[in-house]
């Protein structure tokens, strides 16, 4: 977002009705001037807020990131007894996650789909943004991973290759 003075209101209401509407139209699709209608607010004021269709729309990803994260509590899954029950768990965690969220996953995903199509300079921070969420997904589960016995030989790394596989 530029350094301007700002509504806090107004800029959460842009960020939920941007990422209501490019989770369900992706980026490309996305007109700014639906977004400010929807959030009842004049067109202006997105570029006066955000400069640019591609800086609101990386606010809306992070945005969308950071509402599913910070409700997310890994405790629900962590505390499986083993690998296999933290597993399931997760993704029984993840699956409610997912009806409590349905517009932030929806950005998620369509950023993931159109990717490809982005012009570059949003294209390269999107996958800047995925890379962070996935360092941090991947370092809450290598901290539990560690914390699980293992057979003897086998080694942190190795169960969390084959976690990654699965999940990926």
């Amino acid at each position: 977002m530029k350094n301007v003075v700002t509504d806090p209101a107004k800029v959460t209401r842009i960020l939920k009705t941007a990422t209501e509407i490019c989770g369900q139209q992706g980026f490309i699709k996305s007109k700014t001037d639906q977004i400010a209608n929807q959030a009842q607010l004049h067109q202006g004021l997105l570029f006066h807020y955000f400069g640019n269709k591609q800086a609101l729309y990386l606010d809306a990803f992070k945005y969308a990131y950071h509402r599913i994260y910070d409700h997310m509590d890994t405790k629900k899954w962590q505390n499986a007894p083993g690998l296999a029950a933290m597993m399931t768990t997760a993704v029984k965690y993840e699956l409610k996650l997912q009806f409590k969220f349905p517009a932030e996953y929806r950005v998620m995903m369509q950023a993931y789909a159109e990717l490809p199509h982005m012009p570059e300079p949003l294209r390269q921070q999107v996958q800047q943004e995925t890379t962070a969420i996935s360092s941090e997904s991947d370092r809450i589960f290598r901290e539990k991973i560690e914390q699980l016995p293992r057979r003897e030989g086998l080694s942190v790394d190795d169960v969390f290759g084959v976690v990654s596989a699965l999940i990926a």
